[in-house]
């Protein structure tokens, strides 16, 4: 396209100056013929009338000429004037290339280009150092053949996403080397086109975050062995409380017994964080261990109402407990979806004002076991839906309250177990009226 601009360029401006020269030329043709037929009226007696018509012609003669030496010097060097821009485009094209390919050769993240079927091409120096090959070695070869063990179903997921068009942005997954070590990595595969052909192929990145994972895996296991090395003198402090409530080693005095019931709530605060973080722990390190049997989920539901009694008297809460005689013997594990369902309802507990509503609820939908539980509480700000379940994360509009001191694992913990239970959870919540969290068990 360029070429043909730059071979139109001379012939447009010869055009042109062929166009103003005859516009100018008929719009003074009457004066010339004037001047030409009877100069003396003009100049005098000065110069004779042959003398002066022939100037007058020899004048005009080299100003046409020089004219058409002009245009026929722009018409015949048009098309090597031409060449020689497409020539400088194509140098500084080629130029642009030439430095692309380096830079993508040498970074030093790992890029690899895939087709339609997931195959790698052309593979940079640094992906060939991450997977320890020669380019022989991994060109051709589909990039999720190299998942780790265990990575099967989330390659397969995130494969369909890639044939679907759908780009992949920082997604974690595990990956082995030729020497067989494990690597985790951030993928991200973004969709190009093919300059000739158009067709669309898949740029991807490995961002190596194996250290990262190390050292997580190091402070979890370090939470974990704190976690369980705290739970005996914490359950010993319950022990010794509960016997001096008790009276069993003699009557308190009615301050007495107010300050070792205050100890008891703090020790039993005590004890539910210790156990969130255990529970975290051996998620986030793969020792959790799951035991299903039969499980009946309303008198789970009615033991952990039971629990939270106090303080849903002292906040005249309504507790509307809506089962619909289901549930009463499915397989699950009880003690994972006790502390699941627990996490809910004291949530919605807490996060609800005096004389407020909390709606437990158990749905059979078309064969998908639902328990919801509602509330209409301070709810979750719009903006701040999307960390709802990460770890550390507490609503900002309750941050403040007195009555809402939290860990900010409670949700982070619910959809990790969920999900180890093979369901998932989903919610709906708008600021200042309500949440409503609902579990599908698998």
């Amino acid at each position: 396209m360029a070429e043909k601009n730059s071979t139109l360029r001379p012939v447009s401006i010869a055009i042109a100056v062929i166009t103003v020269w005859l516009i100018v030329f008929l719009l003074s043709f009457p004066i010339l013929e004037k001047i030409y037929s009877d100069p003396t009226q003009f100049l005098g007696n000065r110069m004779s009338i042959e003398n002066f018509q022939f100037l007058f012609l020899s004048i005009t003669f080299i100003v046409v000429g020089t004219l058409i030496a002009y245009i026929v010097y722009l018409l015949l060097t048009s098309k090597s004037r031409a060449a020689l821009i497409a020539g400088e485009s194509m140098k500084w094209l080629a130029l642009s290339r030439d430095q692309f390919r380096r830079l993508y050769e040498g970074a030093p993240i790992p890029y690899l280009t895939l087709d339609a079927k997931g195959e790698i091409h052309n593979p940079n120096n640094a992906a060939l150092r991450f997977f320890g090959v020669v380019p022989e070695e991994i060109e051709g070869k589909v990039l999720f053949s190299f998942r780790a063990e265990g990575e099967d179903e989330r390659a397969s997921r995130l494969m369909q996403f890639y044939n679907s068009g759908v780009a992949l942005n920082r997604e974690e997954i595990r990956m082995v080397t030729k020497s067989g070590e494990e690597k985790w990595v951030l993928l991200s595969v973004f969709d190009i086109k093919h300059p000739m052909d158009e067709k669309s192929v898949g740029l991807a990145s490995l961002f190596d975050i194996s250290d990262q994972k190390r050292l997580d895996q190091a402070k979890t296991q370090f939470l974990s062995l704190a976690s369980h090395q705290l739970r005996a003198p914490i359950a010993a402090i319950k022990w010794l409380a509960d016997m001096l409530l008790s009276g069993d080693i003699g009557e308190l005095t009615e301050k007495q017994r107010d300050y070792m019931t205050r100890l008891g709530n703090v020790n039993r605060d005590m004890i539910d964080l210790v156990d969130t973080l255990l529970n975290v722990s051996r998620i986030e390190i793969g020792s959790l261990t799951v035991d299903i049997g039969p499980t009946n989920v309303q008198e789970v539901c009615r033991s952990i109402v039971l629990e939270l009694g106090p303080q849903i008297e002292k906040k005249r809460l309504r507790i509307d407990e809506r089962y619909n005689g289901l549930f009463e013997n499915i397989q699950s594990d009880p003690k994972l979806l006790r502390i699941i369902i627990h996490n809910l309802i004291s949530n919605a507990v807490k996060y609800t004002p005096d004389e407020g509503t909390v709606t437990i609820t158990l749905v059979d939908s078309g064969g998908q076991k639902q328990i919801t539980v509602s509330d209409t509480g301070y709810g979750i700000p719009a903006a701040e839906k999307d960390r709802i379940f990460t770890k550390l994360y507490r609503a900002s509009n309750v941050r403040s309250l007195s009555s809402s001191q939290g860990t900010g694992l409670g949700l982070y913990l619910v959809q990790s177990l969920i999900e180890t239970l093979g369901g998932s959870i989903d919610f709906v919540s708008e600021e200042n009226k309500g949440s409503s969290f609902t579990l599908t068990l698998k």
